[in-house]
């Protein structure tokens, strides 16, 4: 089943439709963005957020001590690392929090080398996912399905590759994926999952962006569809 998770949450209406669409995964960013949201504004959403639904803290280049006051304070399920995170940094951070609590690690499209190292099961004892996004996350930006398909062996030329074992590993596939588009980039490449944040957007009057719920709903809906399907 392809999961759908929901990034960049900031506010109690955001929430709200959270708890009405039930995406599987939802993302508070705790790293310089137009997003980010203080360790305090996240407890108190997360206190009104359906416990079914898991809580992904997103970081980039952050301590292990400022990633740690995120966990103590949070029940965070799962740690999301965006920035220059090497396999030492990742195996101390993966020693110090709970076993319950899972590592993902977001990569860039291009490149190649960590994605391959991912691929080839490098990583495995380390990361318990990885996430795909292009070379500026949260622009919403695409880029070509042809790189991640020659990266993960991918045939994108098959259709409903979801419906099939060819996959050579699990990952979230991120980057510009709007209700518009994201049928034709999950048929593309069977990711595990989608991870949208700008994508399901709107620009209110005062130039500030905010989640809108037709769009979430639109997009849940159609990634629904493909899992009955």
């Amino acid at each position: 089943m392809i999961q759908v998770k929901i990034c960049g949450i900031t506010n109690k209406s955001e929430i709200k439709y959270l708890n009405i669409l039930k995406p599987e995964y939802m993302g508070f960013v705790f790293t310089k963005s137009k997003r980010q949201v203080t360790l305090r504004e996240a407890e108190q959403l997360s206190n009104n957020l359906d416990k079914e639904i898991k809580i992904v803290g997103v970081f980039k280049d952050n301590s292990i001590d400022e990633i740690l006051d995120v966990t103590n304070a949070l029940p965070l399920n799962i740690i999301q690392l965006h920035g220059k995170e090497d396999e030492n940094f990742i195996s101390s951070l993966k020693a110090s929090v709970e076993k319950s609590v899972s590592i993902w690690k977001a990569l860039s499209i291009s490149d190649a080398e960590n994605i391959k190292k991912y691929v080839d099961h490098k990583y495995i004892d380390l990361i318990d996912n990885i996430l795909i996004d292009g070379d500026k996350p949260g622009s919403g930006e695409t880029f070509p399905l042809e790189d991640i398909c020659e990266l993960l062996k991918v045939d994108s030329n098959k259709e409903n590759n979801y419906n099939t074992t060819n996959n050579t590993c699990s990952f979230f596939l991120a980057g510009g994926i709007t209700p518009e588009n994201v049928v034709e980039r999950i048929e593309k490449v069977s990711p595990y999952g989608i991870d949208v944040s700008s994508g399901v957007e709107i620009t209110n009057e005062d130039g500030t962006r905010t989640k809108s719920f037709e769009k979430m709903r639109s997009l849940i809906e159609k990634v629904r569809a493909i899992n009955i399907n």
